[in-house]
Protein backbone atom coordinates (compact mmCIF):
# COMPACT_ATOMS: atom_id res chain seq x y z
CA UNK A 1 0.00 0.00 0.00
CA UNK A 2 3.19 1.91 -0.14
CA UNK A 3 2.17 4.61 2.80
CA UNK A 4 4.79 6.04 5.17
CA UNK A 5 3.12 6.66 8.58
CA UNK A 6 5.59 8.80 11.42
CA UNK A 7 4.83 8.42 14.80
CA UNK A 8 6.07 11.30 16.91
CA UNK A 9 5.07 10.38 19.85
CA UNK A 10 7.89 11.03 22.62
CA UNK A 11 8.39 9.73 26.11
CA UNK A 12 7.37 12.07 29.05
CA UNK A 13 9.36 9.35 31.60
CA UNK A 14 13.25 9.23 31.53
CA UNK A 15 13.74 5.44 31.49
CA UNK A 16 16.95 5.76 32.35
CA UNK A 17 18.89 4.05 35.75
CA UNK A 18 17.43 5.16 39.32
CA UNK A 19 19.63 6.61 41.83
CA UNK A 20 17.25 6.86 44.65
CA UNK A 21 18.08 5.49 48.21
CA UNK A 22 17.36 2.04 49.26
CA UNK A 23 18.40 -1.59 50.05
CA UNK A 24 20.49 -2.62 48.08
CA UNK A 25 19.91 -6.40 47.07
CA UNK A 26 22.53 -8.80 48.35
CA UNK A 27 23.24 -12.63 46.93
CA UNK A 28 21.41 -11.75 43.80
CA UNK A 29 22.75 -12.36 39.74
CA UNK A 30 20.26 -10.39 37.94
CA UNK A 31 21.50 -7.49 36.20
CA UNK A 32 19.42 -5.18 33.27
CA UNK A 33 19.98 -8.22 30.93
CA UNK A 34 20.01 -11.33 33.00
CA UNK A 35 18.05 -12.67 35.85
CA UNK A 36 14.18 -14.05 35.65
CA UNK A 37 11.04 -12.21 35.90
CA UNK A 38 7.31 -12.64 35.54
CA UNK A 39 5.18 -9.81 33.10
CA UNK A 40 1.77 -10.28 33.98
CA UNK A 41 -1.45 -8.13 32.21
CA UNK A 42 -3.61 -7.52 29.81
CA UNK A 43 -4.87 -10.25 27.20
CA UNK A 44 -4.81 -7.96 24.16
CA UNK A 45 -1.53 -6.39 25.02
CA UNK A 46 0.46 -9.73 25.57
CA UNK A 47 0.75 -10.53 22.21
CA UNK A 48 3.01 -7.41 21.85
CA UNK A 49 4.89 -8.46 25.06
CA UNK A 50 5.52 -11.58 23.65
CA UNK A 51 7.13 -10.50 21.22
CA UNK A 52 8.76 -8.00 22.50
CA UNK A 53 10.23 -10.25 25.64
CA UNK A 54 11.26 -12.99 22.92
CA UNK A 55 12.99 -10.52 20.56
CA UNK A 56 14.92 -9.10 24.06
CA UNK A 57 16.01 -12.32 25.43
CA UNK A 58 17.60 -13.26 21.67
CA UNK A 59 19.66 -10.01 22.16
CA UNK A 60 20.68 -11.34 26.10
CA UNK A 61 20.86 -15.11 26.80
CA UNK A 62 21.44 -14.78 30.03
CA UNK A 63 17.45 -13.50 30.48
CA UNK A 64 14.31 -15.38 31.11
CA UNK A 65 10.97 -13.08 30.96
CA UNK A 66 7.81 -14.97 31.70
CA UNK A 67 4.66 -13.55 30.40
CA UNK A 68 1.26 -14.39 31.32
CA UNK A 69 -2.15 -12.91 30.88
CA UNK A 70 -4.44 -12.10 33.49
CA UNK A 71 -5.82 -8.76 32.91
CA UNK A 72 -5.08 -5.24 34.80
CA UNK A 73 -6.74 -6.14 38.28
CA UNK A 74 -4.87 -9.33 38.88
CA UNK A 75 -1.62 -8.02 37.36
CA UNK A 76 -1.84 -5.04 39.52
CA UNK A 77 -2.93 -7.63 42.63
CA UNK A 78 0.30 -9.64 41.29
CA UNK A 79 2.53 -7.27 41.27
CA UNK A 80 1.50 -5.77 45.00
CA UNK A 81 1.98 -9.55 46.17
CA UNK A 82 4.95 -9.88 44.86
CA UNK A 83 4.10 -12.19 42.24
CA UNK A 84 5.20 -10.39 39.15
CA UNK A 85 7.59 -7.96 38.76
CA UNK A 86 5.79 -6.05 35.73
CA UNK A 87 2.40 -5.26 35.47
CA UNK A 88 0.55 -4.43 32.09
CA UNK A 89 -2.55 -2.37 32.31
CA UNK A 90 -4.69 -0.58 29.32
CA UNK A 91 -6.21 1.76 32.60
CA UNK A 92 -4.07 3.72 34.90
CA UNK A 93 -4.02 2.30 38.50
CA UNK A 94 -6.68 3.18 40.55
CA UNK A 95 -6.27 5.28 43.91
CA UNK A 96 -7.37 2.27 45.54
CA UNK A 97 -4.75 0.23 44.15
CA UNK A 98 -2.09 2.74 44.79
CA UNK A 99 -2.96 2.86 48.46
CA UNK A 100 -2.71 -1.17 48.98
CA UNK A 101 0.26 -0.94 47.56
CA UNK A 102 1.58 1.73 49.61
CA UNK A 103 0.40 0.09 52.65
CA UNK A 104 2.50 -2.56 51.95
CA UNK A 105 5.62 -0.56 51.78
CA UNK A 106 5.90 -0.39 48.07
CA UNK A 107 5.33 2.09 45.44
CA UNK A 108 3.95 1.45 41.93
CA UNK A 109 5.92 3.33 39.11
CA UNK A 110 3.84 3.93 36.06
CA UNK A 111 5.70 4.13 32.49
CA UNK A 112 3.54 4.71 29.18
CA UNK A 113 4.92 2.08 26.26
CA UNK A 114 2.15 2.66 23.81
CA UNK A 115 -1.26 3.40 22.75
CA UNK A 116 -4.34 1.61 21.98
CA UNK A 117 -7.90 2.27 20.89
CA UNK A 118 -10.86 0.69 22.43
CA UNK A 119 -12.73 -0.28 18.92
CA UNK A 120 -16.65 -0.95 19.33
CA UNK A 121 -17.15 -3.89 16.61
CA UNK A 122 -20.47 -5.33 15.29
CA UNK A 123 -21.31 -7.97 13.32
CA UNK A 124 -20.11 -7.72 9.66
CA UNK A 125 -23.80 -8.03 8.32
CA UNK A 126 -25.00 -5.39 10.94
CA UNK A 127 -25.69 -2.21 8.46
CA UNK A 128 -25.06 0.18 11.63
CA UNK A 129 -21.77 2.22 10.47
CA UNK A 130 -21.04 4.90 13.05
CA UNK A 131 -22.39 5.51 16.83
CA UNK A 132 -21.80 8.58 19.03
CA UNK A 133 -21.19 8.56 23.21
CA UNK A 134 -24.61 9.30 23.96
CA UNK A 135 -25.94 6.01 21.84
CA UNK A 136 -23.13 4.20 23.04
CA UNK A 137 -24.50 5.06 26.47
CA UNK A 138 -27.57 3.86 25.78
CA UNK A 139 -26.82 0.68 24.49
CA UNK A 140 -24.04 -0.72 27.05
CA UNK A 141 -26.11 1.01 29.98
CA UNK A 142 -29.09 -0.92 29.15
CA UNK A 143 -31.47 2.03 27.86
CA UNK A 144 -31.09 0.72 24.30
CA UNK A 145 -32.56 -2.80 23.40
CA UNK A 146 -33.10 -2.95 20.08
CA UNK A 147 -30.67 -2.27 16.29
CA UNK A 148 -34.14 -0.53 14.84
CA UNK A 149 -33.70 2.23 17.50
CA UNK A 150 -30.28 3.40 15.66
CA UNK A 151 -31.72 2.53 12.04
CA UNK A 152 -31.04 -0.83 11.95
CA UNK A 153 -32.77 -4.04 10.77
CA UNK A 154 -32.29 -6.07 14.07
CA UNK A 155 -34.88 -6.24 16.90
CA UNK A 156 -32.62 -7.64 19.37
CA UNK A 157 -29.27 -5.88 20.93
CA UNK A 158 -26.76 -7.85 23.03
CA UNK A 159 -23.50 -5.98 24.37
CA UNK A 160 -20.77 -7.93 24.75
CA UNK A 161 -18.66 -6.40 27.18
CA UNK A 162 -14.97 -6.93 29.02
CA UNK A 163 -15.42 -8.92 32.68
CA UNK A 164 -14.30 -6.96 35.66
CA UNK A 165 -10.67 -7.98 35.73
CA UNK A 166 -10.59 -6.44 32.77
CA UNK A 167 -9.11 -2.70 32.48
CA UNK A 168 -11.23 -1.84 29.57
CA UNK A 169 -14.42 -2.06 31.62
CA UNK A 170 -13.75 0.37 33.98
CA UNK A 171 -12.28 2.57 31.40
CA UNK A 172 -15.34 2.38 28.84
CA UNK A 173 -17.54 2.67 32.40
CA UNK A 174 -15.87 5.56 33.47
CA UNK A 175 -15.64 7.34 30.26
CA UNK A 176 -18.68 6.87 28.40
CA UNK A 177 -20.72 5.28 31.26
CA UNK A 178 -19.69 8.30 33.49
CA UNK A 179 -19.19 5.94 36.59
CA UNK A 180 -22.90 3.94 35.85
CA UNK A 181 -23.52 0.11 35.81
CA UNK A 182 -23.37 -1.69 32.56
CA UNK A 183 -26.80 -3.26 31.27
CA UNK A 184 -28.21 -6.43 33.28
CA UNK A 185 -28.39 -8.26 30.39
CA UNK A 186 -24.76 -7.95 28.59
CA UNK A 187 -22.65 -10.60 28.26
CA UNK A 188 -19.21 -10.34 30.31
CA UNK A 189 -16.07 -12.12 28.57
CA UNK A 190 -12.49 -12.79 30.49
CA UNK A 191 -10.95 -12.35 27.08
CA UNK A 192 -10.73 -10.59 24.30
CA UNK A 193 -10.89 -13.81 21.52
CA UNK A 194 -14.37 -14.24 23.54
CA UNK A 195 -15.88 -10.92 22.73
CA UNK A 196 -14.60 -11.48 18.85
CA UNK A 197 -16.13 -14.80 18.49
CA UNK A 198 -19.44 -13.94 20.09
CA UNK A 199 -20.06 -10.63 17.77
CA UNK A 200 -18.74 -13.08 14.93
CA UNK A 201 -21.18 -15.47 15.53
CA UNK A 202 -24.47 -13.35 16.84
CA UNK A 203 -25.71 -10.35 14.49
CA UNK A 204 -27.38 -8.81 17.61
CA UNK A 205 -24.09 -8.38 19.57
CA UNK A 206 -21.92 -5.33 19.63
CA UNK A 207 -18.38 -5.51 21.94
CA UNK A 208 -15.41 -3.88 22.78
CA UNK A 209 -12.53 -4.59 22.05
CA UNK A 210 -8.40 -3.50 21.52
CA UNK A 211 -7.99 -2.26 17.86
CA UNK A 212 -5.24 -4.43 17.27
CA UNK A 213 -7.88 -7.37 17.90
CA UNK A 214 -9.42 -6.24 14.52
CA UNK A 215 -6.69 -7.97 12.70
CA UNK A 216 -6.09 -11.66 13.52
CA UNK A 217 -2.19 -12.05 12.36
CA UNK A 218 0.16 -9.13 12.72
CA UNK A 219 3.00 -11.43 11.74
CA UNK A 220 2.56 -10.62 8.03
CA UNK A 221 2.24 -7.32 6.09
CA UNK A 222 0.14 -5.68 5.68
CA UNK A 223 -1.37 -7.86 8.62
CA UNK A 224 -5.04 -9.86 8.04
CA UNK A 225 -7.86 -8.60 9.00
CA UNK A 226 -9.87 -10.33 11.52
CA UNK A 227 -13.58 -11.24 9.46
CA UNK A 228 -17.01 -12.02 10.40
CA UNK A 229 -16.57 -8.79 12.34
CA UNK A 230 -16.47 -4.66 11.45
CA UNK A 231 -15.13 -1.65 13.57
CA UNK A 232 -17.80 1.02 13.90
CA UNK A 233 -16.64 5.13 13.30
CA UNK A 234 -17.39 6.26 16.95
CA UNK A 235 -17.47 10.17 17.84
CA UNK A 236 -17.65 11.76 21.28
CA UNK A 237 -20.78 14.23 20.22
CA UNK A 238 -21.74 14.11 16.66
CA UNK A 239 -20.24 17.62 15.86
CA UNK A 240 -17.02 16.61 16.42
CA UNK A 241 -17.09 13.88 13.47
CA UNK A 242 -16.56 10.22 12.93
CA UNK A 243 -13.28 8.46 13.59
CA UNK A 244 -12.44 4.90 12.99
CA UNK A 245 -9.88 2.97 15.44
CA UNK A 246 -6.44 2.83 13.48
CA UNK A 247 -2.90 4.10 14.07
CA UNK A 248 -2.95 6.95 12.61
CA UNK A 249 -6.27 8.36 13.94
CA UNK A 250 -4.64 7.46 17.19
CA UNK A 251 -1.51 8.94 16.91
CA UNK A 252 -3.45 12.14 15.97
CA UNK A 253 -5.68 11.96 19.39
CA UNK A 254 -8.54 12.30 16.51
CA UNK A 255 -10.18 8.40 17.99
CA UNK A 256 -12.19 9.71 21.29
CA UNK A 257 -11.50 5.73 22.80
CA UNK A 258 -7.76 6.40 22.54
CA UNK A 259 -6.12 5.39 25.82
CA UNK A 260 -1.86 4.45 26.24
CA UNK A 261 -0.75 1.31 27.76
CA UNK A 262 0.96 1.09 30.97
CA UNK A 263 3.59 -0.92 32.52
CA UNK A 264 3.81 -0.43 36.05
CA UNK A 265 6.71 -1.78 38.27
CA UNK A 266 7.26 -1.54 42.30
CA UNK A 267 9.53 0.66 42.74
CA UNK A 268 10.77 -0.27 46.40
CA UNK A 269 11.44 -3.86 45.30
CA UNK A 270 13.41 -2.67 42.00
CA UNK A 271 15.56 -0.30 43.86
CA UNK A 272 16.76 -2.83 45.95
CA UNK A 273 18.60 -4.11 43.05
CA UNK A 274 22.01 -1.90 43.01
CA UNK A 275 18.87 0.98 42.98
CA UNK A 276 17.53 -0.03 39.89
CA UNK A 277 20.88 -0.61 38.06
CA UNK A 278 20.40 -4.63 38.13
CA UNK A 279 17.30 -4.38 37.78
CA UNK A 280 15.73 -6.95 34.54
CA UNK A 281 12.19 -5.33 35.14
CA UNK A 282 13.78 -1.79 34.55
CA UNK A 283 16.23 -3.06 31.48
CA UNK A 284 13.35 -4.62 29.90
CA UNK A 285 11.20 -1.73 30.02
CA UNK A 286 14.36 -0.10 28.78
CA UNK A 287 14.51 -2.17 25.71
CA UNK A 288 10.37 -1.86 25.08
CA UNK A 289 10.95 2.06 25.27
CA UNK A 290 13.75 2.09 22.63
CA UNK A 291 13.31 2.15 18.64
CA UNK A 292 13.27 -1.18 18.41
CA UNK A 293 10.95 -1.80 21.20
CA UNK A 294 8.76 0.57 19.65
CA UNK A 295 8.98 -1.06 16.12
CA UNK A 296 7.67 -4.27 17.71
CA UNK A 297 4.76 -2.35 19.16
CA UNK A 298 3.65 -0.49 15.79
CA UNK A 299 3.84 -4.22 14.41
CA UNK A 300 1.54 -5.58 16.71
CA UNK A 301 -1.10 -2.98 16.23
CA UNK A 302 -0.34 -0.35 18.50
CA UNK A 303 0.77 3.62 18.19
CA UNK A 304 4.66 3.72 19.85
CA UNK A 305 5.03 6.10 23.07
CA UNK A 306 8.55 6.95 23.55
CA UNK A 307 10.31 6.90 20.37
CA UNK A 308 9.74 8.10 16.84
CA UNK A 309 9.06 5.39 14.67
CA UNK A 310 8.45 4.98 10.09
CA UNK A 311 6.50 1.83 9.59
CA UNK A 312 5.09 0.84 6.43
CA UNK A 313 1.28 0.64 5.78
Amino acid sequence: MGKIIKFWLYIGLALLPLFGCGPQKSGTDETQTAGRIVVRGEDAAIRMIRRQSQSFMVLYSKSDIAVDEGGSKAAIADLNEGRARIAVMNRPITRTEDSIIKTNGGLAKEYKIAYDGLAVIVNSQNKIQRLDFEQLSGIFSGRITSWRRLGGKIENLVPVIPGPNMGHYEYFQQLVLDGGGYAAKSYPCTTTAQIVELVKNHSSAIGLVSMSALYRDWDVWPPVKETGIKALEIAQVKESGFFYPNQKTVHEGNYPLSHPLYMYVNDVLEQTYSQGMSSLAHGFITYISSAEGQKIAAQQGYVPATMPVTIKK
